[in-house]
Formats: structure tokens, sequence, C-alpha cells
């Protein structure tokens, strides 16, 4: 047997404690897109007003990364002269930052996993260690 198969909940807390986090005013329209499809595609009780520094510039790399993706995809990777386009350091760097945020934010496959719980040993009895070292008969039962 497989076990229990898994469920889906939907979240209904448009009001209370878990509110979503609206973009501050500072973001740019397109800084503010990205933060907004961040929060909505994320559970409500997943950030909290404490994250919204690092949501915005979760927002403003993605569009950093998306800008420097295009410019590469039109220009190629490497410029007239031979050399890597600086795009491409660009693209990097901000790939690599939002791989860092992401960890700090959870998200991803890591952040959504439930947690196992610890599972400590219990005790070993004296019969059972016996048995392991080969000392106790298991058919004299």
């Amino acid at each position: 047997m497989a076990g229990r198969k898994p469920f889906e909940i939907t979240e209904l807390t448009a009001h209370g404690p878990h509110r979503r986090l609206a973009p501050p005013a500072c973001l740019g329209e397109l800084q503010k897109q990205a933060f907004i499809n961040l929060v909505t595609t994320c559970p409500a009780s997943q950030f909290r007003r404490g994250d919204i520094d690092l949501l915005c510039r979760w927002a403003e790399l993605t569009v950093m990364a998306e800008q420097a993706a295009f410019e590469l995809q039109q220009n190629g990777m490497v410029t007239d002269k031979g050399r890597v386009s600086p795009w491409f350091t660009i693209h990097r760097d901000t790939s690599k930052e939002l791989r860092l945020l992401s960890q700090r934010l959870q998200l991803g496959p890591r952040g959504r996993a439930q947690r196992a719980p610890k599972t400590q040993a219990g005790p070993m009895s004296y019969y059972e260690e016996m048995r392991l070292r080969g000392d106790l008969d298991d058919d004299a039962n």
C-alpha cells in the first residue's frame, strides 16, 4: 500500500492576519508586476511585512534578468569586437542573486515541502541488544 493520497487545499484568507502584501510605491511598474506575480503565486501566509525589502529586491532583480535575457536574445552573447556581451554578466549576476533570494524567501520546492518530523531512536532493551550481538537465540521461543 502506498499510503494516503496527497490532497490540496484552497487558501481563503482575503481578510485577517494573512493578507497578501502590496508592492510599495517606490517600485516601478515592471517591478510592481513582478512583485505581484510572486506574492499571488505563493500562499498569503508565506510572507510577512518584514519580507518586503527582500521581495522588492526580488522584483528588481527579476526585471533586470529579463531585460538582460532579452538583450542577449536580440544581440547575442558576443559583441562585434569578439568579447562577451556585458548583458551576459548582468544576466549571470542577477540570476545568482535571485537564487540566493529564493532560498531566503523559501521559494521553490524546498520551501513548499512539509518539514518531516524529527524521529529519535527509542531506547533499546537488553534483549534486543543481546539479539543484535548474536548472544540470544530467537528459536528458543
